[in-house]
């Protein structure tokens, strides 16, 4: 056997397999992001604290060709937890008395989001003075 016809071989492996810049570059990237995202979730479970749903009903008159007494509702949800089975009640008065109800149920409203739907009202809104509305129940999932 000569040692000197021997011929070089590379393992499967590959001990000359040099990543070039660009592969490096995408692996530190990616590292930082995955780090950071981490990073985020763990600071998000340890800083923030936990509160019920703090409900917030804001209502707008929205008529249409077809249903003139239509109001939009807009559900927010300030706080800090899931509410379940939310529902909202429009009322139209005059005076002291009340002219009619209307409910509106959103099945979720999670923490820090809007959720919004339309109420309408078969009497004509000219007749009352004043709508009200209110979150009647909600559940905590």
């Amino acid at each position: 056997m000569d040692d000197g016809n021997r011929v070089k071989r590379q393992s499967a492996a590959g001990d000359g397999d040099d990543k070039n810049a660009l592969e490096w570059t995408v692996f530190t990237v990616s590292l930082l992001l995955v780090l950071t995202i981490l990073a985020y979730l763990v600071y998000e479970v340890y800083a923030e604290e936990p509160s019920t749903p703090d409900l917030v009903v804001e209502y707008f008159h929205d008529p249409s060709e077809h249903a003139p007494q239509r109001y939009r509702v807009v559900v927010h949800n300030k706080g800090g937890e899931t509410a379940e089975e939310v529902l909202v009640e429009l009322a139209l008065h005059r005076g002291e008395e009340e002219l009619e109800t209307a409910e509106l149920q959103i099945a979720f409203s999670p923490k820090q989001s809007r959720r919004e739907g339309w109420i309408s009202f078969k009497k004509s809104i000219t007749e009352a003075d004043t709508v009200i509305a209110h979150v009647v129940s909600y559940k905590r999932p």
